[in-house]
């Protein structure tokens, strides 16, 4: 994912710690999801990391493969089933929680036709200068757009303001890294993995403030 094993390794250090964080923060089951999130992405940098080592030879390629087709399984199964329902769970009532169920829907989509084709090995990596640049061979068109409007647009719909502020920014993000990996530069994922996971650690704090205030919780218009 990011510039070398050893950048992978420290990136899933860090973000683990924030992991940590963020779970010793959550208060209800409905942000237990979004709170596990950062766990998620180190896990992610762990098996980059797995995968750099194999190319290099340090470790057996039946474990690079192995943490190749795990790190797949999150990019392109995982993620877009996953960003939708947690977004959805934490959303005010209202009509875009109905829009939210649609890009859930979406996102379900998206993921088993991924799925289908990584089961068929069509999921692959290759090494490049500053980064691995997985890839699954198969899915249409029409998937791909699924699966972007899953993990880019589902929080753009968001009523909870911060979670719309960083859907703007995860989608300008992804457009600039993804701009860098055309030009062959550094991959700077990981990176871009810690930022999310600092956010959603303070997602929950910011949650905790707002009930030690007295503000009820963003859903519970819809719990009564």
């Amino acid at each position: 994912m990011c510039l070398s094993p050893e950048v992978d390794l420290v990136a899933g250090i860090i973000i683990s710690a924030i992991a940590v964080d963020a779970i010793r923060h959550n208060r209800h089951n409905r942000t237990l999801p979004i709170a596990l999130l950062p766990g998620i992405f180190a896990l992610h940098s762990f098996a980059s990391a797995f995968v750099w080592w194999s190319f290099q030879g340090s470790v057996p390629n039946s474990i690079g493969v192995a943490a190749a087709n795990f790190y797949i399984f999150i990019a392109f199964v995982l993620l877009p089933i996953y960003v939708p329902v947690v977004t959805y769970l934490v959303e005010p009532h209202g009509w875009r929680r109905h829009v939210l169920q649609g890009f859930s829907v979406i996102g379900i989509i998206a993921g088993l036709d991924y799925m289908y084709y990584v089961i068929q090995g069509q999921g692959t990596v290759q090494e490049c200068t500053a980064y691995l640049d997985f890839h699954v061979t198969g899915p249409s068109w029409i998937m791909s757009a699924f699966y972007g409007a899953a993990t880019c647009g589902a929080m753009l719909f968001s009523g909870y303001r911060p979670l719309f502020i960083w859907g703007m920014l995860n989608c300008v993000a992804i457009v600039v890294l993804n701009e860098r990996l055309s030009q062959a530069l550094p991959s700077l994922w990981c990176l871009w993995a810690a930022c999310t996971s600092i956010f959603v650690s303070w997602f929950l704090r910011d949650l905790i403030k707002q009930r030690q205030a007295g503000e009820p919780w963003p859903w519970v218009a819809h719990l009564r």
